[in-house]
């Protein structure tokens, strides 16, 4: 590894010294880095900046579906350990991680032995993802890491502090202001709910969404399914006074819409909306405006949302 000769060469250090400090590195951040990252991080206490600072990396914001490859650093914002589950037989693990920087926030979905990420860290710590590609996940975009792709702990890192990148994350911007990729809050007030019950086919496993082919479920990830589960996507449009948006709710968001939980939406199906009034309810929704390729128009993918309050913004006035 060029990074242990450069140290070598540098420090005067013997092999075996140089080694051990690298093997002590690696067990003190529990094997969350590489060799090669407890050897950068060896390198810098011992004074030397071996960091390879032309290496590209790209910011949340710019993230595409189909995208391979990708480098980029970002803070961890939501932790979601993992949980098991079978897979052909075998025992298997998922765990997420909500990533963002200045231009954004991601989810990045771990696998089996990645999973234990999700673990060995906390939030606000700062890490840099190698080697990535970007999904499309029922309308939203979620990173993934391949065989040879890595995610690493930052000991330091250039990045603000969580606390102003989340501050940064739920800034407000007006629907006639809205462009495609854009993340924040929007307050805006119901005005119509599309109230035909839409019901989609997910994994039960990974909660990926599938479609039936010649009359078997197949999903990429566990194969074929023989009992698909189901969950919901509530369509409204909501206004601000600038202009209107359609907003979209899937699965918890749109659950917490109704008051309801998933059991209570399955068991109501066909009556979800009959003591539901959402019009002219006022709402801080959080989320990303998303052009629908089909319908070429701008739509608002909720995450998570609030009923406005009059007396927050009250206040928030008056600061």
């Amino acid at each position: 590894m060029d990074i242990i000769q450069k140290i070598l060469s540098s420090t005067g250090l013997g092999a075996e010294e140089v080694e051990r400090r690298i093997l002590e590195k690696q067990r003190e951040l529990s094997d969350l880095v590489s060799r090669e990252g407890a050897a950068f991080i060896v390198a810098k206490e011992l004074g030397l900046d071996l960091v390879d600072r032309q290496k590209n990396y790209t910011k949340i914001s710019d993230l595409k579906e189909g995208d391979r490859a990708l480098n980029f650093v970002a803070r961890v914002s939501r932790i979601f350990e993992p949980k098991e589950f079978e897979r052909e037989g075998k025992k298997s693990k998922v765990a997420s991680l909500f990533l963002l920087d200045e231009s954004g926030q991601t989810r990045l979905t771990l696998w089996d032995r990645q999973a234990e990420v999700a673990t060995k860290v906390k939030v606000g710590d700062a890490v840099e993802v190698s080697g990535a590609y970007v999904k499309n996940n029922n309308g939203a975009i979620e990173v993934r890491l391949g065989n040879r792709a890595n995610i690493k702990l930052l000991e330091t890192s250039s990045l603000p502090k969580i606390e102003e990148l989340l501050k940064a994350e739920k800034k407000e911007f007006s629907i006639e202001n809205l462009k495609d990729g854009a993340a924040g809050e929007l307050r805006a007030a119901v005005v119509q709910v599309f109230d035909n019950e839409q019901f989609y086919e997910i994994c039960p496993q990974c909660s990926m969404r599938i479609k039936e082919e010649n009359g078997k479920y197949n999903c990429k990830t566990h194969g074929e399914i023989a009992e698909p589960s189901l969950t919901l996507v509530i369509s409204c449009v909501v206004d601000d006074g600038s202009g209107n948006v359609r907003a979209v709710f899937f699965r918890d968001s749109a659950c917490k819409l109704l008051g309801m939980d998933m059991p209570t939406v399955l068991r109501k199906r066909g009556k979800l909306f009959r003591d539901v009034d959402l019009a002219g309810k006022e709402f801080l929704l959080t989320g990303r405006a998303r052009k629908n390729q089909m319908f070429e128009r701008l739509e608002f993918i909720v995450s998570d949302f609030r009923e406005a309050s009059a007396k927050e913004e009250i206040g928030k006035m008056m600061s």
